[in-house]
């Protein structure tokens, strides 16, 4: 029942803020007046608290057919999705003051708010469902932790925004964050088809496992996404300089090795990494998932850094149209691989679809604002990692060797690195 209000909120997350998260982000950088940034941030903030308001209200007149159509038999009260919106349309009011603390450089503050608000949304999830509320309680917990946090984030908005309309600047927000919403919803489609897929072709035991392994294989995701809050701001605020082609090449392979290396840790570590947290010998048939989901998310992460053109162009209209090959590489190759190879075959699929993403996105981003990426040390990167990986699999069985061999290889990772010249720069620099 989560799982399923989980994409509810997911879904509904996406059309609620219509893009205009990242179409405020990048038009503020193109804007030299502090006066128009104030007024950016302020007409964005009205709009989205009136359109998600609207949308909230829509939901809560159609709950009844929502949650049928959601979850079709066994449907839990309508409520239960009327909760699922309310915390997606709280959080609508949260958007542009945390962009306003990035665009300002205050990680400390932004941390300090995130790790409030999810304590807050812990204790309270511990305290309700302990008191017998079940997923009520759960759904109580997001939905007032977050009304907590957007109201807290109060005086950054009042001190970051001028209270005075520009259509202008709202429809080119919109303008570069509508097409971010079919975006948004195909990578939905991508990362669930293959369970659906599946669901026709194997046991529902089967699914369950490759959805542990799965979730074992979005490690990287870590990496992503403490990265990517950084990224943005640091290339729209250095566009303008002529050296800014450059300065994207050298960061995105240090970042790159980074998502690199904190997958090649995940997928080094996936036999014991499943047989440690689950302890159930039924359970560990999802270790050989693991691998090839972090390599999916390993090129997700290439697609982030490649792709950084059609942003920097406000080329947003190309998003849809690499996510809609992506998707559709995702679905046709489960149909052709899980007959044949079960769930490998899934997590290949996965694989497939998010290469589509990043040659499609690096290709088209290239044409449009071309960077000088280090291919050779990019190469000499992927070389170290596979080499790393290979070692590992000669570890024995027995779980004390395996792990103290597997990290013997993972200590040897940044010697290759060194020893096929990836080094940091010789002097300080401000961008890397």
């Amino acid at each position: 029942m989560l799982a399923l209000l989980l994409l509810f909120s997911t879904v509904a997350k996406i059309l609620f803020r219509m893009g205009l998260d990242g179409g405020f982000f990048r038009v503020h950088y193109d804007l030299e007046d502090a006066l128009a940034q104030r007024r950016l941030a302020g007409t964005v903030a009205l709009f989205a608290g009136a359109s998600s308001t609207a949308l909230f209200l829509l939901v809560a007149l159609l709950a009844s057919p929502l949650t049928r159509l959601l979850f079709h038999a066994e449907a839990p009260p309508s409520r239960f999705v009327v909760l699922a919106a309310a915390d997606v349309w709280l959080s609508s009011f949260a958007f542009v003051p945390l962009n306003l603390l990035r665009i300002q450089d205050r990680p400390g503050v932004f941390s300090t708010y995130s790790a409030c608000r999810h304590t807050l949304n812990t204790v309270l999830k511990v305290v309700l469902v302990m008191r017998g509320h079940g997923v009520e309680g759960i759904l109580w917990s997001d939905a007032i932790a977050t009304g907590l946090f957007s109201a807290s984030l109060l005086p950054v908005l009042l001190r970051g925004a001028s209270w005075s309309w520009d259509g202008p600047l709202l429809r080119e927000a919109l303008g570069f964050g509508l097409p971010k919403v079919p975006h948004g919803v195909l990578v939905q489609v991508l990362n669930l088809a293959d369970r659906r897929i599946l669901d026709l072709f194997v046991s529902r035991a089967e699914v369950g496992i490759y959805q542990m392994g799965y979730t074992f294989g979005t490690g990287v995701k870590f990496a992503l996404s403490a990265f990517e809050p950084a990224w943005q701001p640091f290339v729209y605020a250095r566009i303008r300089e002529p050296e800014a082609p450059r300065t994207l090449a050298r960061v995105a392979t240090w970042a790159f090795a980074a998502f690199v290396g904190v997958g090649l840790a995940f997928a080094v570590m996936a036999p014991e990494l499943v047989r440690i947290m689950t302890r159930n010998p039924a359970f560990w048939a999802a270790a050989p998932v693991v691998p090839v989901v972090t390599l999916a998310y390993v090129l997700h992460g290439a697609f982030l850094l490649g792709s950084v053109g059609i942003a920097i162009q406000k080329k947003a209209r190309y998003y849809p149209m690499i996510t809609a090959a992506a998707a559709a590489t995702n679905v046709a190759a489960n149909f052709a691989l899980i007959p044949r190879f079960g769930i490998l075959g899934a997590a290949w699929a996965t694989v497939l679809a998010y290469a589509v993403m990043a040659g499609m996105g690096i290709r088209i981003s290239q044409r449009l604002y071309p960077v000088p990426f280090e291919w050779p040390r990019l190469s000499s990167l992927a070389l170290a990692a596979g080499v790393t990986y290979a070692l590992s699999l000669l570890a024995p069985q027995a779980l004390g060797a395996a792990v103290a061999v597997k990290l013997l290889c993972l200590a040897s990772f940044p010697a290759m690195l060194w020893a096929l010249g990836l080094r940091p720069p010789s002097t300080p620099s401000s961008a890397v």
